[in-house]
């Protein structure tokens, strides 16, 4: 989903009170919609798993009150009276993620002793591991069964930079084994996790670039990832490929349970008009609207477009290689008929495409936003492949950064290097050269570049 930079050790600090950022790190950049289907994660099966050994062990190492985390009955119980669900949020700044899980105070709140819950917000920065946001399909405690997402989506944060094609040191970190094991953070009861997994990878891309970012610009990102890539916007343009298509596997989607148990419809406590207040009905206002949305997002595409088989339930994009149920990692070439094309790059160019071409890899957060805001700070240059339409040879494009004054990268002996800023093309991989910016300074940097051994003189974004 994002462009990593080829110095992350030269990344400015998201520190709260640093003056160095781009954009001023109060400014909300978006805020995720919370499914109403959360309250109901008490209700899983995965829940028998507690009465395993190692499941005692945590217990005895965490107390009691790290049980409850997982038996979140108070949340069925005190979703709209005790305002969980207008104080759960997800929301996304300039340099971080900020949660917001409210939750009882054990074991205060089952006796129902002075203040019984509590807010428990969380703040997770840029620069404390966070390389790419993607929605998890399957396999993770917060859906039903570990498959249907009827408490919400699951958005996963990706901990290492081993991130798809530029990641040059082994396996990758993306396939469905990494999101549903360890090597991600994931955060759950989201209602449209695909828009939320991307509006956080557009800031944090923002933030790798030093690219000074409003709200109004994630918004403007966001509408044309939702007319040109979005499988919501357009299931049968921007359709996500599955491994046994034309053939399937019915599968029940469990829309008629999110319906009837997860979006049930709520009643305020009080009999009469008088005893309610004004924020009581906004509470149960704002419930009510967002039960119907949400019941109409499951039924028309949750249910019958990602669901709706075996194999869309699994995500699995092919059988063999790149997102696939047997997936590979760089070793294998298109000689192979697995992951990457057999173009014989040099040591200075970009790691090279896809076998297969996907079309989450070839609108990545990078190209969305300078389609939609123009070109990055002059320290940012992004080297992609393309291929030629006339000729269908790939060649090296060097996009954005190209200032006058600037040395340029040595030609490749066997490619044909471009310079532009155009993003028709169809590349499928890149690579972000990033030279240590701070947002709000201008200097100059001689340091050799990681990937190509030559010097750059580069100035910093302001």
């Amino acid at each position: 989903s994002v462009v990593i930079p080829d110095d992350v050790p030269g990344l400015p600090s998201t520190h709260y009170l640093g003056a160095h950022l781009a954009s001023d790190p109060d400014t909300l950049l978006y805020e995720a919609e919370i499914d109403n289907g959360r309250a109901w994660r008490c209700v899983r099966f995965a829940n028998v798993l507690w009465i395993c050994p190692c499941a005692w062990v945590y217990v005895c190492s965490t107390g009691l009150g790290g049980l409850f985390k997982f038996f979140t009955c108070d949340e069925a119980c005190c979703w709209t009276r005790k305002e969980y669900s207008t104080r759960t949020f997800y929301r996304v700044y300039p340099n971080r993620i900020e949660v917001n899980n409210p939750h009882v105070r054990f074991p205060w709140g089952l006796c129902g002793c002075g203040s019984w819950n509590a807010d428990a917000i969380l703040a997770h920065p840029y620069d404390r591991g966070a390389f790419g946001f993607r929605k998890v399909k399957y396999g993770v405690i917060n859906y039903l069964c570990l498959i249907w997402p009827v408490y919400g989506d699951a958005v996963a944060r990706q901990r290492c930079p081993c991130n798809g094609p530029l990641w040059r040191g082994g396996w990758w970190c993306e396939e469905w084994p990494c999101d549903m094991l360890f090597c991600t953070y994931r955060y759950y009861g989201i209602a449209d996790g695909d828009e939320t997994a991307f509006a956080s990878s557009l800031a944090l891309q923002a933030y790798f670039e030093g690219r000074k970012i409003r709200r109004e610009d994630i918004e403007k990102c966001l509408e044309y990832w939702r007319t040109n890539i979005s499988e919501m916007g357009d299931p049968v343009s921007n359709k996500r490929p599955v491994m046994c298509e034309p053939f399937s596997i019915p599968f029940p989607s469990c829309a008629c349970l999110y319906r009837r148990m997860c979006q049930m419809k709520r009643v305020a406590p009080f009999a009469g008009d008088d005893m309610k207040s004004e924020e009581l009905k906004e509470i149960y206002d704002k419930y009510e609207s967002d039960r119907h949305r949400q019941i109409e997002r499951y039924e028309k595409f949750k249910g019958p477009v990602q669901n709706s088989s075996f194999c869309k339930c699994l995500g699995c994009r092919r059988v063999f290689g790149r997102k696939g149920c047997c997936f590979c990692t760089e070793g294998c070439k298109d000689t192979a008929g697995c992951c990457y094309k057999d173009l014989n790059a040099q040591p200075d160019d970009p790691f090279v495409p896809f076998a297969y071409v996907d079309i989450d890899d070839d609108n990545d957060a990078a190209k969305v936003l300078q389609t939609v805001l123009g070109d990055p700070p002059s320290n940012v240059v992004y080297k992609r492949w393309k291929r030629d339409e006339e000729t269908g040879k790939f060649k090296v494009v060097v996009q954005g950064g190209a200032k006058k004054g600037r040395k340029q990268p040595t030609q490749s002996p066997e490619l044909d290097l471009v310079e532009g800023t155009a993003l028709e093309d169809k590349s499928a991989s890149g690579t972000l050269v990033n030279r240590y910016f701070s947002g709000r300074t201008e200097q100059s940097s001689d340091k050799p570049n990681q990937l190509t051994g030559e010097s750059f003189s580069t100035s910093k974004a302001k």
